[in-house]
């Protein structure tokens, strides 16, 4: 299947993962998204004890190799931890630096409360040029008070951007957690696919809280190989050094040697590159060594796993207003489609 990102439907999936509500700890609604559209493609599908999604699409019985494809539901975002007299919410961040935050948008806990993320502000600030830190910000959801705001019950809960989803520009999506919808919006095209081996799609919980729930999914799985889909950061700016620019959006998927957490296996990388090379399908490595993926869990899980990662280059990661190019996303999907059916 030649499956292409402009067509509606894959727009669509899109949309919907990167709407839903998804902060490290509360993936439901994502999950079950994700449970509704892979079921009719897959021989299996389960949820196991610490919130995963893992299906099952058997091969067609001429690949004896078992593969895994992992892609993490959760959102970078914020947990309440208390509430204040004044009735706004103290917060921590999930995955989150606070240079994004003052005056963005959220939406609060499972019922949605609506909120915005307020700071001192800024003509009473003595010094203009320092940041704020998460522990200055508080969420403010309307509430008069103490009282008003704990009859709301959101203590504990998460909160998470709320953000528009839109195209605009020459080919170019905006909206929030594209870390990692696309990958599970990538993972959910390829369940309509056949290969010769067996798949396991693994959707985890908790990659930007450290990875528990690639952990507990290479245990279920034990696979042969695994291919992480990411999204990772393209800084491609002018003025930018080369070096610094990490990646850059309409250049293809990401497909590095190494980062912050992992050296991804030698054979496995070497592949995906010259299966890219060889197909004509854009690819291109980090400039910098640095962050991590669910990798890292994965690679040191069981006897140890051959791992690599393909990612989507994303402008303004881990914000409000996440900016990544149509034709990556189909050099992505391209790539993995290819390299699952190579390797057998």
């Amino acid at each position: 299947m030649d499956f292409n990102f402009f067509d509606k439907d894959g727009l669509s999936l899109l949309e919907s993962l990167c709407n839903s509500f998804g902060v490290s700890g509360y993936e439901h609604e994502t999950a079950q998204i994700i449970i509704e559209k892979i079921t009719p493609y897959c021989d299996s599908v389960m949820v196991d004890s610490v919130g995963n999604v893992i299906a099952l699409k058997k091969g067609k019985g001429q690949g004896n190799k078992k593969i895994m494809l992992c892609a993490h539901m959760d959102e970078v975002g914020f947990a309440i931890k208390s509430i204040n007299e004044d009735g706004t919410l103290q917060i921590d961040g999930v995955g989150m630096v606070s240079t994004v935050l003052p005056s963005k948008r959220v939406v609060v806990g499972k019922n949605r409360i609506k909120g915005v993320i307020s700071a001192r502000p800024v003509h009473l600030n003595t010094d203009k040029t320092k940041a704020c830190e998460i522990s200055d910000l508080v969420i403010d959801v309307g509430a008069k008070d103490k009282q008003q705001a704990q009859a709301l019950d959101l203590l504990g809960e998460g909160a998470c951007f709320e953000s528009e989803f839109y195209t605009f520009g020459d080919g170019l999506v905006k909206a929030k957690a594209l870390d990692d919808r696309i990958g599970c919006a990538i993972l959910c095209m390829l369940t309509k696919e056949s290969f010769d081996s067996d798949i396991y799609f693994a959707f985890t919980v908790g990659e930007e809280l450290g990875g528990v729930g690639a952990a507990a999914a290479t245990r279920r799985i034990n696979p042969d190989f695994c291919i992480v889909v990411e999204g990772t950061t393209a800084s491609d700016f002018d003025g930018a050094k080369e070096q610094d620019k990490v990646c850059s959006i309409r250049n293809g998927a990401v497909c590095p040697f190494m980062d912050g957490g992992t050296l991804y296996d030698k054979d496995l990388y070497t592949c995906i590159h010259e299966y890219a090379n060889d197909n004509g399908i854009k690819i291109q490595v980090k400039t910098k060594i640095a962050g991590g993926t669910d990798a890292a869990k994965i690679q040191r899980s069981l006897e140890g796993i051959k791992t690599a990662v393909i990612s989507l280059p994303c402008r303004y990661i881990h914000s409000s207003s996440s900016v990544a190019a149509i034709e990556d996303m189909q050099s992505m999907y391209k790539l993995i489609s290819g390299v699952c059916k190579k390797l057998k």
